[in-house]
C-alpha cells in the first residue's frame, strides 16, 4: 500500500506493531518525523512478492557530509564489491530471505535505490548519481538519520508481521565518519526508540571510521544504544591504507549481516554483539 501518515500511525497502533516493540512512546517519536520526504522510504517490496515468509529487513544510512567527499570512490567501490556483493554471494537459501533499503544523510536525508525496501536480487550498484557528497556536503545530522531509517524499518517490518503473521528480523546500520553536528533531533529519543524494540527481532549497529577528525564511537554507542564499531585512522595512511580499512569494514558489515539473518528469533536476544569480526 502507498504509505501515508495516517497509514503508517494506525500500523504503529497494531497487535503487530507492538510484537516488534514498538511503545506508544516510540510510535510518538517516530510518527513526529514523517513528512513527504520520509514516507517514500517507509514502503517497499510487496510481500507477496517474497521469495519466504522468514524476512531479514536491512535498512542502511550512509554519511553524505562534506567531509566524505575525499573517501567517496573508495566508498562506492567497497560498497558495491564487498558488501553488496557479499551479501548476494551467501547461500541461495540466505540471500533470499534479505531485502534492504538505504539512505544517505548530510543536513537532510534522502532515499538511496529509490527508496523504499526491495529484494536482495534486485539491488543495484550505486553511482555518483545517487551519492556524491562533493555536489551537496552538508553538515552530519546522525541523529535524524538514525530517526529515519529506524522509522522506516519500523514501518516496513510492521506491513510484512502484518500479512505474514512471521515477525521479521529487523537491522539498521549506518556508516559514518563523524558524531551529530546538527542537533535536530534529541539522541535520548534514539536511545528510547532502540531500547524499546524487541531484542529478538531488531539490531542496532553503526561503523564508525574517521576521514578528518577524530570521532568517539563509543560516546556515540551511550548516547544511542547504537552497537559501534569503529576504524580509527592510523599515521601515515596511504590511499591503499584507506582502501584496506574500508574493505575490511564492509566485509565486516556483510558477514555480520548474514550471520544475524542466520540467527533463530529465540536465539537472538542472547547475542551481545552485531559485529562479526573479520581478519
Amino acid at each position: 500500500m502507498a504509505a501515508s501518515k495516517a497509514s503508517i500511525t494506525n500500523l504503529f497502533a497494531t497487535d503487530d506493531a507492538a510484537t516488534l516493540g514498538i511503545t506508544e512512546e516510540a510510535s510518538d517519536i517516530m510518527i513526529a518525523g514523517l513528512n513527504a520526504n520520509t514516507l517514500p522510504m517507509c514502503v517497499g517490496t510487496p510481500v507477496d512478492q517474497l521469495d519466504t515468509d522468514n524476512v531479514t529487513i536491512v535498512q542502511l544510512f550512509v554519511d553524505h557530509s562534506g567531509s566524505m567527499e575525499e573517501v567517496t570512490d573508495i566508498l562506492l567501490e567497497t560498497l558495491n564489491e564487498t558488501f553488496i556483493e557479499g551479501l548476494q554471494g551467501a547461500s541461495k537459501q540466505t540471500a533470499s530471505t534479505i531485502v534492504v533499503g538505504g539512505i544517505s544523510f548530510s543536513a537532510n536525508v534522502k532515499p538511496l535505490w529509490g527508496g523504499g525496501f526491495q529484494k536482495l536480487a534486485d539491488l543495484k550498484k550505486l553511482t555518483k548519481r545517487e551519492y556524491n557528497p562533493g555536489l551537496t556536503g552538508g553538515s552530519t545530522n546522525l541523529y535524524l538519520a538514525q530517526r529515519e531509517a529506524i522509522t522506516a524499518a519500523a514501518a516496513y517490518a510492521t506491513q510484512v508481521l502484518n500479512e505474514t503473521g512471521t515477525p521479521p528480523k529487523i537491522i539498521v546500520v549506518g556508516l559514518t565518519d563523524g558524531a551529530d553536528n546538527h542537533k535536530q533531533v534529541d539522541p535520548a529519543d534514539i536511545k528510547t526508540l532502540v531500547e524499546s524494540m524487541s531484542k529478538e527481532l531488531w539490531k542496532f549497529a553503526l561503523a564508525v571510521f574517521e576521514t578528518y577528525e577524530r570521532v568517539d564511537g563509543k560516546q556515540i554507542a551511550k548516547d544511542t544504544g547504537f552497537d559501534v564499531f569503529e576504524q580509527k585512522m592510523q599515521p601515515g595512511e596511504t590511499p591503499a591504507d584507506v582502501q584496506r580499512r574500508f574493505r575490511h569494514m564492509m566485509g565486516t558489515l556483510s558477514s555480520s549481516i548474514v550471520s544475524a539473518s542466520k540467527t533463530k528469533i529465540g536465539q537472538a536476544a542472547s547475542q551481545t554483539t552485531f559485529w562479526q569480526q573479520t581478519p
